[in-house]
């Protein structure tokens, strides 16, 4: 199995699907999955896009067949290390064409999105799958969002804004209790657990609230699921308001998981805008 050391010195499962034919290729494609996942979520995109594309995909820090850190840190947001260490991947592999990323949840779409803004003149296309504006990057935001009501969900920004102190004060024993286990040995004090979980939310609200995907230039296309409750409707609603040059696609009996378990739809939608593209 292929495997790229990290500048942390972890090794990296990675795979590039046809990277030796690449010059009889339509193009390379980028996958990037989400938080607690692995590449092997999009089985069923890359048989169907390895007919014509290169497919470059690898298991981020912690997920898949990647390294497992021997020591977990609660609040390190692992979006730095997943883009630096595609970067790092891109230069070992000599990618020096333009790319399409397809990136699922809130983490692989919200790293294809920054990925977009930050390189735009490397990136082709973005696919964004059951994505969102909200970044689950690490432990504690994760079990915090994990904890939220659907009706919180859908309406985040408006109701977290404005009631966040309420919503931790009734969240964080929560937390504490999901955290037991990671928590051994650590030296930390119950108010500074509480100061480091307040940190993370407030820090990830802020975050939401200063970004603006209006400067993604390249064509995209956002897909949704109607019965997402992790990433609801309408974080995809409100990216396609503010993605210029975006296309909506809303599958009704979607959930999260829609690449897996709605694979024909998806993939035809995918193979329709790379076509329309071409």
């Amino acid at each position: 199995m292929p495997f790229f050391r990290s500048q942390e010195g972890y090794n990296l499962y990675y795979e590039d699907i046809n990277g030796e034919i690449k010059d009889q290729t339509e193009g390379t494609i980028i996958l990037l999955h989400g938080f607690a996942s692995s590449a092997s979520f999009f089985k069923g995109q890359i048989k169907m896009l390895k007919k014509s594309y290169r497919i470059i995909a690898f298991d981020a820090l912690g997920h898949g067949k990647s390294d497992q850190p021997i020591k977990l840190s609660l609040d390190k947001n692992l979006r730095y290390d997943i883009i630096r260490d595609l970067e790092d991947l891109l230069t070992h592999l000599g990618v020096d064409e333009k790319y399409g990323i397809i990136g699922h949840s809130l983490v692989g779409g919200m790293i294809g999105q920054l990925i977009s803004l930050t390189h735009p003149d490397n990136v082709k296309f973005l696919i964004l799958l059951n994505s969102g504006y909200i970044m689950i990057d690490n432990v504690i935001r994760n079990i915090f969002y994990n904890l939220l009501p659907y009706f919180i969900r859908i309406n985040f920004l408006d109701v977290v804004a404005n009631s966040v102190e309420d919503i931790l004060d009734k969240i964080i024993p929560y937390i504490l209790i999901s955290l037991a286990d990671s928590l051994n040995g650590m030296k930390l004090t119950k108010d500074e657990l509480y100061m480091l979980i307040e940190d993370q939310i407030f820090s990830m609200i802020n975050e939401i609230n200063e970004y603006d995907p209006s400067g993604i230039n390249c064509p995209t296309l956002i897909i949704a699921g109607r019965l997402d409750n992790f990433a609801p409707e309408q974080m995809s609603e409100e990216l396609h308001k503010k993605i210029p040059n975006s296309r909506l696609e809303v599958l009704d009996m979607a959930g999260h998981f829609a690449p897996a378990q709605r694979k024909e739809i998806i993939n035809e939608l995918i193979c329709d805008f790379i076509k329309k593209l071409e």
